[in-house]
């Protein structure tokens, strides 16, 4: 017998998109018919409030009026203001906004009679700001807001959450969120430069754009001092690296001096990640270069849409900024034809289950037929292991390519599909005459596919930030975790692909 889901699991599927299998796992499990856990009901409420945001019209609100009573019944299970606040919320989104005001009342009045309910002093303050807010006294909802803001000033990502429920409850009511500004975080930027620039005007450029969060790599010169710069402002360097550290700094960093290698190991220490461009072991080119600075710019607009904010593309030459703005615009590529060597691809790995299985070979016909549909594969679908695995030229067209698939079998067998981009080594199969990936490519995403939930499809963070810099919005995927890379080099973020 299969052993249940725990409730961590469920809401892990929910956070990757896998919705209709987490909602499998927590009926199978039972905890549907637990109406007397609090634990379980509250994970129903994230369930059918995931469901409700699906949905549209009659149903949408159907959803979220179930999601407020399993959040209502947690509370009144187990006594808290997180369940009761959730319950209040949703029920304004459902209509009821007398219901929704009624519990806003009780989540104010069990605020002040347990000063001392096990919350941080955010959240605590954030949930009263809430209830303030569904009231409709908004000045005491900025100023508890205000409370919470200072009680975390770098709590991005709480920020954000609440950001998000704020603005639904405006939109709901329809009243003016303008002054939710406040939850704002400062913008990320994607930087680039070549020559040089003062300490001192890298700083200005920094406080004039109001930047937090800078993605880029360390040449000497414009981007060592920027990142030196953002880091003296308390801002968070994230480094994207057309190879390991040492073949860059070898070839960006060491000809111009001892002192530039010295500040290039101190910025690599200071920043909040590091991200290896694979393969690794090799001296940057313009390919690998070319192919950082777009992962950097879609890191930026990534990280931009997690916290609320805005993302920009900063470029200096010879100390003046020559391009900044909000960016979008798609890399130009040539399409060459794929050949020997190393060659930009998006690739798949689809997992419908182990060999040895009964019904295996089956699964792959069916996989096959649907993949007929999918135009424009660029490395034929082949079996490698347990996985097949076919190429594209970039990730929109996997993207389409992964949901076709998602969308026609998810219900048939246990699908797992893993993407990733970047420069896969390709050889030329001479027993089928035909191009075939290796190298740390093709291991890369069936290690994926091997540590996936099932029913979802998760990509690299080179995908999903490829993805991103050339999409008319970044919106198509949210970080789940990471992976540990079997290369030696920077772990592999895993985000869901949007469904």
């Amino acid at each position: 017998m299969t052993a249940a889901a725990p409730l961590s699991t469920i809401i892990a599927l929910a956070r990757a998109g896998a919705l209709d299998h987490a909602w499998y796992q927590y009926s199978a499990a039972g905890y549907g018919t637990r109406h007397d856990d609090p634990a379980s009901l509250t994970v129903k409420g994230r369930l059918l409030k995931d469901r409700a945001l699906r949905a549209s019209g009659e149903e949408r609100r159907k959803f979220y009026l179930e999601s407020a009573e399993a959040y209502r019944r947690a509370a009144a299970l187990q006594p808290g203001t997180y369940p009761l606040i959730n319950a209040a919320t949703l029920s304004l989104l459902s209509g009821d906004v007398d219901q929704a005001r009624e519990i806003a009342r009780e989540v104010l009045e069990r605020i002040g009679r347990e000063p001392d309910e096990p919350e941080t002093p955010y959240w605590r303050a954030a949930t009263e700001a809430e209830a303030l807010l569904i009231l409709g006294r908004t000045e005491e909802a900025r100023a508890a807001l205000e409370a919470a803001v200072a009680a975390a000033p770098r709590a991005w990502e709480d920020h954000a959450s609440t950001l998000r429920q704020f603005i639904a409850i405006h939109e709901a009511l329809g009243t003016d969120a303008g002054w939710l500004d406040l939850l704002r975080p400062p913008r990320s930027v994607h930087f680039s430069g070549s020559g040089d620039v003062a300490k001192e005007q890298a700083a200005a450029y920094l406080e004039q754009g109001r930047i937090g969060f800078g993605f880029g790599a360390l040449a000497a010169g414009a981007e060592l001092v920027l990142a030196e710069a953002l880091l003296a402002g308390g801002g968070e360097l994230h480094v994207v690296l057309p190879s390991d550290a040492a073949s860059f700094a070898a070839v960006h960093v060491d000809p111009h001096g001892g002192d530039w290698r010295a500040r290039f190991d101190a910025a690599l220490d200071a920043a909040e990640s590091v991200q290896l461009v694979r393969p690794i072991g090799s001296a940057p080119d313009t390919q690998t270069s070319l192919l950082a600075s777009e992962i950097a710019r879609g890191a930026a607009l990534l990280n931009a849409e997690r916290l609320m904010g805005e993302a920009f593309r900063m470029v200096i030459e010879e100390g003046a900024i020559v391009d900044w703005l909000v960016d979008h615009r798609p890399r130009a590529v040539a399409k060459a034809p794929l050949q020997s060597g190393a060659n930009e691809i998006s690739l798949l790995a689809i997992s419908v289950g182990g060999g040895g299985e009964d019904g295996f070979e089956g699964r792959l016909q069916d996989v096959r037929a649907v993949l007929v549909l999918a135009e424009g594969a660029v490395i034929a679908p082949h079996l490698s292991g347990d996985c097949i695995l076919i190429g594209y030229p970039g990730p929109a067209e996997a993207a389409a390519a992964a949901r076709l698939i998602h969308g026609r079998l998810r219900d048939r067998m246990p699908l797992r599909i893993a993407g990733h981009h970047g420069l896969i080594a390709c050889v030329r199969d001479p027993f089928l005459n035909s191009l075939r990936p290796t190298g740390s490519g093709p291991r890369i995403v069936e290690e994926m596919a091997a540590s996936i939930p099932a029913d979802t499809i998760c990509v690299s963070g080179d995908f999903a930030a490829v993805l991103a810099a050339n999409a008319a919005a970044p919106s198509e995927a949210n970080a789940i975790g990471e992976i540990q890379a079997g290369d030696g080099g920077s772990p592999i973020a895993l985000y869901a692909l949007r469904t």
